[in-house]
């Protein structure tokens, strides 16, 4: 018996059932290529929802804390000039003549009071971090606080400062606002740090106090460190991070990195 007529067909069988299996590899990767390529898509709009809810987040916050120092403000300075220069009418009244002095004293009050009513617009304008650098902004929330009292705040800046995107800019600004009443609240810190470096491709931020510090494995578990999630994962959704290191009795260090791009 002889087999010599099989070894064609046979070949062109063994062709076909290869040819089949490379198809059937062809489909099997190009399905696996497109769900893939989906659930990338899909996490890039997660990732977008998440960053659009961060920085209308960062929005409300900002104007919250606006608020809450317009409220102080208003209660502690503006109420009390205008206090003063009222008790000042009353005694020039009470008096039944014009005191040349005391008018003046009322003058120069109604105008300080003015001054800091002008100075409370200007806080209350929506388009005031937008418009001002990163630097100027953070400087003008330290000249607030320092006016206070509670703590001594400096800046400091290395390098030529680039234009950061406005929504990297708004979420870096509340990053550092947050660390910054972190601070106030919780190290019963005399001294407070803030250092930008820019450089070609990124801005660097240091936030530094010489505060009570803490345990950073005792904050994971008495609150899950949710202050120090919060600020890694804008930082994250801008592009870049951010690492806080701490100690008990050795102060607080918040390192941010935010790309330009």
């Amino acid at each position: 018996m002889s087999f010599a007529g099989e070894g064609p067909g046979l070949s062109i069988l063994l062709g076909m059932m290869l040819l089949i299996c490379f198809g059937i590899a062809i489909i099997t990767l190009f399905s696996i290529f497109n769900k893939r390529k989906q659930l990338n898509e899909k996490e890039k709009e997660v990732m977008r929802a998440s960053y659009d809810k961060i920085i209308l987040q960062s929005q409300l916050e900002i104007q919250e804390q606006t608020f809450n120092v317009i409220s102080s403000e208003l209660h502690d300075n503006v109420g009390q000039i205008l206090s003063l220069a009222t008790v000042q009418i009353n005694i020039i009244k009470e008096r039944h003549e014009l005191s040349t002095d005391l008018l003046d004293q009322v003058k120069d009050n109604i105008g300080k009071a003015m001054m800091d009513l002008r100075d409370i617009a200007h806080g209350l304008s929506s388009d005031r971090i937008r418009m001002m650098s990163i630097c100027d902004t953070v400087e003008e929330e330290l000249e607030r606080i320092n006016k206070t009292g509670i703590i001594r705040a400096a800046i400091s800046k290395n390098g030529q400062e680039c234009q950061l995107d406005e929504q990297k800019k708004l979420i870096l600004f509340r990053i550092i606002q947050e660390s910054i009443q972190n601070c106030i609240k919780h190290a019963s810190a005399t001294e407070l740090a803030v250092g930008f470096l820019f450089d070609k491709s990124q801005v660097k931020v240091q936030i530094k106090d010489n505060g009570k510090g803490f345990d950073e494995q005792e904050a994971q578990r008495r609150n899950g460190g949710l202050g120090l999630m919060n600020i890694k994962r804008r930082a994250w959704l801008a592009g870049g991070e951010a690492r806080v290191e701490s100690a008990l009795h050795a102060g607080t260090s918040i390192d941010i990195n935010i790309p330009y791009e």
